[in-house]
Protein backbone atom coordinates (compact mmCIF):
# COMPACT_ATOMS: atom_id res chain seq x y z
CA UNK A 1 0.00 0.00 0.00
CA UNK A 2 1.85 3.53 -0.89
CA UNK A 3 1.24 5.63 1.62
CA UNK A 4 0.14 9.39 1.40
CA UNK A 5 2.03 12.29 -0.01
CA UNK A 6 2.96 15.63 1.51
CA UNK A 7 1.86 17.60 -1.70
CA UNK A 8 -1.61 16.04 -1.06
CA UNK A 9 -1.90 17.77 2.31
CA UNK A 10 -0.02 20.96 1.65
CA UNK A 11 -2.92 23.20 3.17
CA UNK A 12 -2.88 21.36 6.76
CA UNK A 13 0.93 21.54 6.41
CA UNK A 14 0.22 25.60 5.98
CA UNK A 15 -2.27 25.86 8.72
CA UNK A 16 -0.12 24.25 11.35
CA UNK A 17 3.42 26.38 9.94
CA UNK A 18 4.71 22.77 10.05
CA UNK A 19 8.26 22.91 9.01
CA UNK A 20 10.43 20.20 7.88
CA UNK A 21 7.63 18.00 6.86
CA UNK A 22 8.67 14.45 5.02
CA UNK A 23 7.50 13.58 1.19
CA UNK A 24 5.66 10.28 2.31
CA UNK A 25 3.55 9.32 5.33
CA UNK A 26 5.53 7.40 7.81
CA UNK A 27 2.56 4.83 7.98
CA UNK A 28 0.91 3.53 4.98
CA UNK A 29 -2.56 3.10 6.22
CA UNK A 30 -3.33 6.71 7.33
CA UNK A 31 -1.33 9.95 6.72
CA UNK A 32 1.06 10.52 9.82
CA UNK A 33 4.16 13.01 9.32
CA UNK A 34 6.45 14.00 11.71
CA UNK A 35 7.82 17.29 11.58
CA UNK A 36 8.37 20.59 13.67
CA UNK A 37 5.49 22.77 14.55
CA UNK A 38 6.59 26.58 16.70
CA UNK A 39 8.81 24.95 19.10
CA UNK A 40 8.25 21.46 18.79
CA UNK A 41 8.68 17.98 17.50
CA UNK A 42 5.45 17.30 16.17
CA UNK A 43 3.45 14.59 14.50
CA UNK A 44 0.47 16.03 12.45
CA UNK A 45 -2.62 13.21 11.57
CA UNK A 46 -5.76 13.26 10.18
CA UNK A 47 -8.13 12.27 13.15
CA UNK A 48 -11.54 11.81 13.59
CA UNK A 49 -13.94 12.73 11.16
CA UNK A 50 -16.80 14.95 13.25
CA UNK A 51 -15.87 17.53 14.83
CA UNK A 52 -17.25 16.42 18.43
CA UNK A 53 -15.80 13.48 18.08
CA UNK A 54 -12.10 14.94 17.91
CA UNK A 55 -12.66 17.38 20.29
CA UNK A 56 -13.64 14.57 22.84
CA UNK A 57 -10.44 12.87 22.08
CA UNK A 58 -8.59 15.93 22.66
CA UNK A 59 -10.29 16.69 25.68
CA UNK A 60 -10.39 13.19 27.29
CA UNK A 61 -6.36 12.64 26.40
CA UNK A 62 -5.28 16.16 28.44
CA UNK A 63 -7.13 14.76 31.57
CA UNK A 64 -5.70 11.33 31.01
CA UNK A 65 -2.15 13.09 30.65
CA UNK A 66 -3.01 15.19 33.98
CA UNK A 67 -3.70 12.11 35.80
CA UNK A 68 -0.68 10.38 34.59
CA UNK A 69 -1.63 8.52 32.13
CA UNK A 70 0.90 7.82 29.38
CA UNK A 71 -0.74 9.09 26.25
CA UNK A 72 -0.12 11.91 23.44
CA UNK A 73 -2.51 14.56 23.57
CA UNK A 74 -2.94 17.93 21.11
CA UNK A 75 -0.12 20.21 21.15
CA UNK A 76 -1.20 23.49 23.16
CA UNK A 77 -0.71 25.82 20.23
CA UNK A 78 -1.35 29.17 19.46
CA UNK A 79 -4.08 27.92 17.39
CA UNK A 80 -7.12 25.67 17.06
CA UNK A 81 -5.67 22.26 17.74
CA UNK A 82 -7.49 19.88 16.59
CA UNK A 83 -8.63 21.78 13.28
CA UNK A 84 -11.07 21.43 10.63
CA UNK A 85 -9.25 22.01 7.39
CA UNK A 86 -11.01 21.61 3.96
CA UNK A 87 -13.89 18.85 5.45
CA UNK A 88 -11.23 16.87 7.88
CA UNK A 89 -10.14 17.12 10.85
CA UNK A 90 -6.21 17.17 11.77
CA UNK A 91 -4.30 16.94 15.43
CA UNK A 92 -0.89 18.10 15.97
CA UNK A 93 0.60 15.77 18.64
CA UNK A 94 4.05 15.98 20.71
CA UNK A 95 6.52 13.56 19.59
CA UNK A 96 7.74 11.14 21.12
CA UNK A 97 11.56 9.54 21.32
CA UNK A 98 11.72 6.07 21.82
CA UNK A 99 12.16 2.55 20.68
CA UNK A 100 9.47 0.50 18.95
CA UNK A 101 7.93 -2.43 20.66
CA UNK A 102 10.06 -6.53 19.49
CA UNK A 103 8.24 -8.59 22.49
CA UNK A 104 10.46 -8.61 25.25
CA UNK A 105 8.80 -9.38 28.27
CA UNK A 106 9.44 -6.64 29.82
CA UNK A 107 7.49 -4.50 27.02
CA UNK A 108 4.53 -7.06 27.18
CA UNK A 109 3.96 -6.84 30.64
CA UNK A 110 4.39 -3.15 30.42
CA UNK A 111 2.29 -2.90 27.42
CA UNK A 112 -0.84 -4.94 29.72
CA UNK A 113 -0.11 -2.37 32.08
CA UNK A 114 -0.88 0.84 30.42
CA UNK A 115 -3.88 -0.42 28.91
CA UNK A 116 -5.09 -1.25 32.78
CA UNK A 117 -3.99 2.64 33.76
CA UNK A 118 -5.87 3.77 30.60
CA UNK A 119 -9.31 1.60 31.66
CA UNK A 120 -8.98 2.80 35.61
CA UNK A 121 -8.23 6.42 34.69
CA UNK A 122 -11.19 8.78 35.98
CA UNK A 123 -11.56 11.67 33.60
CA UNK A 124 -14.79 13.97 33.29
CA UNK A 125 -14.39 13.79 30.01
CA UNK A 126 -14.62 10.86 27.61
CA UNK A 127 -14.25 9.95 24.28
CA UNK A 128 -17.25 9.84 21.64
CA UNK A 129 -19.69 6.67 22.83
CA UNK A 130 -19.09 3.37 21.09
CA UNK A 131 -21.62 2.56 18.47
CA UNK A 132 -22.82 -0.69 18.46
CA UNK A 133 -23.21 -2.59 14.93
CA UNK A 134 -26.04 -3.21 13.36
CA UNK A 135 -25.36 -6.10 10.44
CA UNK A 136 -27.53 -6.93 8.44
CA UNK A 137 -28.06 -10.51 5.80
CA UNK A 138 -26.13 -8.72 2.87
CA UNK A 139 -23.40 -7.41 5.14
CA UNK A 140 -23.17 -10.54 7.27
CA UNK A 141 -23.40 -12.66 2.72
CA UNK A 142 -20.93 -10.51 1.94
CA UNK A 143 -18.27 -11.24 5.45
CA UNK A 144 -19.09 -15.02 4.07
CA UNK A 145 -18.01 -14.66 0.59
CA UNK A 146 -15.12 -12.37 1.40
CA UNK A 147 -13.80 -15.34 3.71
CA UNK A 148 -14.45 -17.95 0.80
CA UNK A 149 -12.32 -15.93 -1.72
CA UNK A 150 -9.27 -14.23 0.37
CA UNK A 151 -8.83 -16.33 3.95
CA UNK A 152 -10.09 -20.16 2.50
CA UNK A 153 -7.34 -20.57 0.25
CA UNK A 154 -4.84 -19.96 2.86
CA UNK A 155 -6.63 -21.50 6.04
CA UNK A 156 -10.21 -23.53 4.23
CA UNK A 157 -10.75 -24.86 7.84
CA UNK A 158 -10.26 -21.34 9.78
CA UNK A 159 -12.39 -19.42 6.76
CA UNK A 160 -15.34 -22.19 7.64
CA UNK A 161 -15.05 -21.50 11.51
CA UNK A 162 -15.21 -18.05 10.75
CA UNK A 163 -17.76 -18.06 8.83
CA UNK A 164 -20.42 -19.78 10.85
CA UNK A 165 -19.33 -16.92 13.50
CA UNK A 166 -20.05 -14.59 11.49
CA UNK A 167 -22.92 -16.16 10.70
CA UNK A 168 -23.97 -16.54 14.58
CA UNK A 169 -23.47 -12.72 15.38
CA UNK A 170 -25.99 -11.11 14.96
CA UNK A 171 -28.66 -13.35 16.89
CA UNK A 172 -26.45 -15.17 19.11
CA UNK A 173 -23.14 -12.88 20.42
CA UNK A 174 -24.23 -9.36 19.75
CA UNK A 175 -27.43 -9.12 21.67
CA UNK A 176 -26.00 -11.00 24.67
CA UNK A 177 -22.97 -8.36 25.15
CA UNK A 178 -24.70 -5.81 23.98
CA UNK A 179 -27.34 -5.98 26.84
CA UNK A 180 -25.01 -7.34 29.45
CA UNK A 181 -24.31 -3.95 31.07
CA UNK A 182 -20.33 -4.99 31.06
CA UNK A 183 -18.14 -2.15 33.05
CA UNK A 184 -17.12 0.77 30.72
CA UNK A 185 -14.43 3.32 30.13
CA UNK A 186 -12.10 4.93 27.51
CA UNK A 187 -11.58 2.25 25.50
CA UNK A 188 -8.64 2.68 22.45
CA UNK A 189 -10.20 0.01 20.06
CA UNK A 190 -6.71 -0.37 18.67
CA UNK A 191 -4.59 -1.03 20.86
CA UNK A 192 -1.38 -2.97 19.19
CA UNK A 193 2.25 -2.73 19.63
CA UNK A 194 2.37 0.14 16.46
CA UNK A 195 1.08 2.50 18.62
CA UNK A 196 2.95 2.22 21.83
CA UNK A 197 6.65 3.80 22.08
CA UNK A 198 9.00 2.67 24.72
CA UNK A 199 11.06 5.49 26.20
CA UNK A 200 12.62 5.20 29.92
CA UNK A 201 9.49 5.37 31.51
CA UNK A 202 7.40 2.80 30.03
CA UNK A 203 5.07 2.58 26.72
CA UNK A 204 3.49 5.53 25.69
CA UNK A 205 -0.02 5.41 23.24
CA UNK A 206 0.86 7.62 20.45
CA UNK A 207 -2.59 6.95 18.24
CA UNK A 208 -5.39 7.57 20.80
CA UNK A 209 -7.57 8.68 17.58
CA UNK A 210 -10.26 5.70 17.33
CA UNK A 211 -10.86 6.21 21.01
CA UNK A 212 -14.68 5.27 22.07
CA UNK A 213 -16.66 5.18 25.37
CA UNK A 214 -17.27 1.21 25.70
CA UNK A 215 -16.94 -1.92 27.76
CA UNK A 216 -13.61 -2.01 28.43
CA UNK A 217 -13.05 -5.80 27.76
CA UNK A 218 -13.37 -5.35 23.97
CA UNK A 219 -9.99 -3.84 24.15
CA UNK A 220 -8.36 -6.75 26.22
CA UNK A 221 -9.95 -8.71 23.74
CA UNK A 222 -8.36 -6.76 20.77
CA UNK A 223 -5.27 -6.84 22.42
CA UNK A 224 -5.16 -10.84 22.77
CA UNK A 225 -5.80 -11.25 19.08
CA UNK A 226 -4.19 -8.21 17.27
CA UNK A 227 -1.64 -6.61 19.27
CA UNK A 228 1.05 -7.90 16.77
CA UNK A 229 -0.35 -7.06 13.39
CA UNK A 230 1.06 -4.63 11.25
CA UNK A 231 4.24 -4.52 13.37
CA UNK A 232 7.75 -6.22 11.45
CA UNK A 233 9.85 -5.54 14.48
CA UNK A 234 7.44 -8.08 16.01
CA UNK A 235 6.58 -11.85 16.32
CA UNK A 236 4.58 -13.25 13.59
CA UNK A 237 1.99 -14.66 15.64
CA UNK A 238 -0.28 -13.68 18.24
CA UNK A 239 0.16 -14.00 21.91
CA UNK A 240 2.33 -17.22 23.30
CA UNK A 241 1.01 -18.37 26.38
CA UNK A 242 3.46 -16.73 28.22
CA UNK A 243 3.61 -13.30 26.69
CA UNK A 244 -0.74 -13.39 26.94
CA UNK A 245 0.01 -14.15 30.85
CA UNK A 246 2.35 -11.12 31.12
CA UNK A 247 0.35 -8.61 29.23
CA UNK A 248 -2.90 -9.84 31.27
CA UNK A 249 -0.82 -9.48 34.72
CA UNK A 250 -0.02 -6.39 33.71
CA UNK A 251 -3.30 -5.55 33.21
CA UNK A 252 -4.68 -6.72 36.34
CA UNK A 253 -2.06 -4.34 38.53
CA UNK A 254 -4.69 -2.10 37.24
CA UNK A 255 -8.08 -3.24 36.59
CA UNK A 256 -10.13 -6.43 38.26
CA UNK A 257 -12.44 -7.69 36.12
CA UNK A 258 -16.02 -8.62 37.26
CA UNK A 259 -17.54 -12.01 37.17
CA UNK A 260 -20.22 -11.04 34.45
CA UNK A 261 -16.53 -9.97 32.70
CA UNK A 262 -15.08 -12.94 33.27
CA UNK A 263 -18.14 -15.13 32.50
CA UNK A 264 -18.62 -13.48 28.62
CA UNK A 265 -14.62 -13.37 28.24
CA UNK A 266 -15.34 -16.07 25.88
CA UNK A 267 -17.88 -14.55 23.73
CA UNK A 268 -16.55 -11.64 24.01
CA UNK A 269 -12.93 -12.60 22.09
CA UNK A 270 -15.65 -14.32 19.58
CA UNK A 271 -17.54 -10.47 19.15
CA UNK A 272 -13.75 -9.05 18.57
CA UNK A 273 -13.03 -12.38 16.36
CA UNK A 274 -16.06 -11.43 14.00
CA UNK A 275 -16.52 -7.56 14.27
CA UNK A 276 -12.81 -7.02 14.21
CA UNK A 277 -10.42 -10.06 13.24
CA UNK A 278 -12.58 -10.86 10.54
CA UNK A 279 -12.44 -7.60 8.99
CA UNK A 280 -8.06 -8.03 9.22
CA UNK A 281 -8.25 -10.48 7.98
CA UNK A 282 -10.32 -9.65 4.77
CA UNK A 283 -8.82 -6.68 4.27
CA UNK A 284 -5.23 -7.10 4.56
CA UNK A 285 -2.75 -6.32 1.30
CA UNK A 286 -0.57 -7.95 3.14
CA UNK A 287 -1.32 -12.00 2.66
CA UNK A 288 2.22 -12.37 0.37
CA UNK A 289 4.34 -10.65 3.05
CA UNK A 290 5.82 -13.56 4.46
CA UNK A 291 5.81 -12.38 8.36
CA UNK A 292 2.50 -10.49 8.13
CA UNK A 293 1.07 -13.85 6.68
CA UNK A 294 2.36 -16.26 9.25
CA UNK A 295 0.12 -13.72 11.60
CA UNK A 296 -2.73 -13.47 9.75
CA UNK A 297 -2.57 -17.04 9.72
CA UNK A 298 -1.96 -17.57 13.24
CA UNK A 299 -5.36 -15.01 13.85
CA UNK A 300 -7.33 -16.92 11.67
CA UNK A 301 -6.97 -19.80 13.71
CA UNK A 302 -7.51 -18.36 17.56
CA UNK A 303 -10.44 -19.41 19.63
CA UNK A 304 -11.07 -17.98 23.03
CA UNK A 305 -9.42 -21.19 24.80
CA UNK A 306 -6.43 -19.64 23.93
CA UNK A 307 -6.36 -16.30 26.34
CA UNK A 308 -7.42 -17.46 29.88
CA UNK A 309 -7.95 -15.18 32.52
CA UNK A 310 -6.25 -14.75 35.58
CA UNK A 311 -7.60 -17.33 38.44
CA UNK A 312 -10.60 -15.19 40.33
CA UNK A 313 -9.30 -13.54 43.71
CA UNK A 314 -10.44 -15.31 46.61
CA UNK A 315 -12.22 -13.81 49.36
Amino acid sequence: MASETAADHRNVFDYFQARDVPTTSVYPYAPVFPCRVDEYDAVIKRTRRSSDAAQAIAGWTRQAVERGVSVVAPLELNKTNPALIQDEHWVAYPFIVGTVYTASPDQISAAGELLGQLHSATTELTPPPFSWPDPDAESVAEDQEALRKIVAPHAPAAARRLGDLVNRFPQEILPVIREAGLPESAIITDYKANNLIYGADGPVLIDPDNADFGPRLFDLAFAALQFHTEHPPGPGWLFTTEEWSAFVAGYSTHVSLTDAERDLWPLVVEYVLSEESVWTLIESDDWEDPHERAFLLDLAAAEPARFPLPARDVP
